[in-house]
């Protein structure tokens, strides 16, 4: 996203700003510069591309020529060329733009120093985590790939336990408003904690699960939908979350314990966690009504091997209700995303 800041905005306002972004980019320019004018114009592009990881390059424009204040300013923070640009993560500033010539800035060479900011000092090309939102990870599509289906699921597990314990590499996470989660039938099944906004829709809504029923849900995570299952199903129901990440697993069975505490009226103990792969379910043949997924059967090297065993554990007339992504032939994937760093969440 792209910002013109106004000569009302002061150096500690700036740093403030940028606090609350993993990475960004300060631009210097000027009016009567006609470089300045190419330069902003391909910003402009540039923020409303998509970073690897799912946010938008942040960028502030900073006009130098508007005002005395604006002038200031970019003095203040060292941008004393038109146009200069630094990067940030968070309020830090970043090393390696100073010297750059006016004439070489465009907006490529700011793309590529925000992407070889984003990978200098941290492992798996993340960004740091600013005010514990989501880290954005950037890897680099030349590198070579893990293609074995064991190094897939590693990365996989690996991102995912980030995640869950907050630390650099995370996925990135959205508000469970935008995956059509109601807030209040959250809090009641006791799953607002356990909701950590990593898919991509609520197949819930589609399930229709019914009292009494056996549910299974592939790569549970937290294990918010098992608890808004659980509801579904009544106390005469059950619930199984299956999840390869012991780091995950292990946040889930925590939530089911507060869950229980939380004497909220609708809410049984009929939710268990069971560690395995969704290519190998833990799950007796022929045991479960239906079988939920969300955004979590893309992550896996081998599918048809997870729908012969969605198959094989399903009731004769069971259902499945799955929300996840696929691939259209039409749409090309951006290159970013063509790794398996950047499949892995």
């Amino acid at each position: 996203m792209v910002t013109f800041l106004d000569d009302e905005t002061t150096k500690d306002g700036l740093l403030s700003i940028l606090s609350k972004h993993p990475l960004s980019a300060v631009v210097a320019v000027a009016s009567f510069s006609l470089q300045s004018k190419t330069l902003t114009e391909g910003l402009k592009n540039l923020g409303s591309q998509c970073c690897c990881g799912g946010s938008t390059y942040e960028i502030y424009i900073l006009p130098t020529d508007a005002s005395e204040e604006m002038e200031d300013l970019a003095v203040d923070i060292g941008l004393d060329g038109i146009p200069s640009f630094q990067i940030y993560k968070g309020d830090k500033l970043q090393p390696g733009n100073k010297d750059l010539s006016e004439r070489a800035i465009t907006a490529d060479v700011v793309r590529q120093a925000l992407d070889q900011a984003s990978k200098v000092g941290q492992s798996g090309g993340c960004c740091a985590p600013s005010n514990g939102t989501a880290v954005v990870c950037c890897p680099n599509p030349h590198e070579d790939q893990p293609l074995d289906a064991a190094d897939v699921l590693k990365l996989v597990r690996h991102a995912y336990a980030n995640t869950v314990n907050q630390e650099d590499g995370s996925c990135v996470s959205v508000h469970p408003n935008l995956n059509s989660y109601d807030a209040e039938e959250l809090l009641k099944a006791g799953a607002t904690e356990a909701n950590l906004g990593l898919g991509c829709g609520n197949p819930l809504l589609f399930s229709n699960i019914q009292k009494g029923e056996t549910v299974v849900d592939l790569g549970c995570g937290a294990g918010g939908d098992c608890f808004l299952a659980g509801v579904k199903v009544g106390e005469s129901g059950s619930v199984i979350g299956v999840d390869m990440t012991p780091d995950m697993l292990s946040a889930a069975r925590s939530n089911a314990k507060k869950r229980l505490l939380s004497d909220q009226p609708g809410v049984y103990d009929n939710v268990q966690f069971r560690l395995g792969e969704i290519e190998y379910l833990p799950i007796a043949d022929n045991t479960v009504d239906c079988i939920i997924s969300n955004c979590v059967i893309n992550l896996s090297p081998d599918k048809s091997q997870v729908f012969r065993e969605i198959y094989r554990v399903l009731k004769p007339g069971g259902r499945i209700a799955i929300s996840d992504v696929v691939n259209r032939p039409e749409v090309d994937i951006p290159d970013e995303l063509k790794t398996a760093v950047g499949l892995a969440c």
